[in-house]
C-alpha cells in the first residue's frame, strides 16, 4: 500500500546537484493515526521508512524494495498535529547495478526528526 496521497501529500520538490528535498504534509485524519495512538497520534517509524522509499522511487523513477537499513535513528517524535509539515532530504544517492543506496534526513523547523541509511533493490 502506497502512503502518498493517503497518509501524506507532497507540497514541494526541490532538486540540486547534491540533494533532493521533498516537503510533505501529513493527513492527521488518516486511519493510521487513529490506531497509533488514539488521542495522541504519532507517525510510526515504519511509515517514516516507507515514505523515504516512496520518495526515493519518485526521484529515480524506479520501483524499489528496501533490502537493508544500514542505520536508522529516530531522534524526535513526529505528530501530525504539532509537526504536520516535514522535509525529506535525499542525499548521497548511489546506483550500482540493481542496488540503490541513499541517506535520508527528516527535518522541520531546523530540527532533525530521523536519519536513515537505506539499501534498496531495483525491481525488474
Amino acid at each position: 500500500m502506497k502512503l502518498q496521497d493517503s497518509l501524506y501529500s507532497i507540497i514541494e520538490e526541490i532538486k540540486n546537484d547534491a540533494e533532493h528535498c521533498y516537503t510533505i504534509k501529513f493527513d492527521a485524519e488518516h486511519f493510521i493515526y487513529k490506531a497509533h495512538f488514539p488521542g495522541e497520534p504519532i507517525t510510526p517509524g515504519v511509515c517514516i521508512m516507507q515514505i523515504a522509499q516512496e520518495l526515493l522511487e519518485r526521484h529515480l523513477d524506479r520501483e524499489l524494495v528496501i533490502d537493508n537499513v544500514k542505520n536508522i535513528k529516530f531522534l524526535r517524535i513526529i505528530t501530525p498535529d504539532e509537526t504536520p509539515i516535514v522535509d525529506y532530504t535525499l542525499h548521497r544517492i548511489s546506483c550500482e547495478e540493481a542496488v540503490v543506496k541513499a541517506q535520508v534526513t527528516v527535518s522541520a523547523n531546523n530540527e532533525t526528526f530521523a536519519k536513515l541509511s537505506l539499501v534498496c533493490r531495483i525491481c525488474a
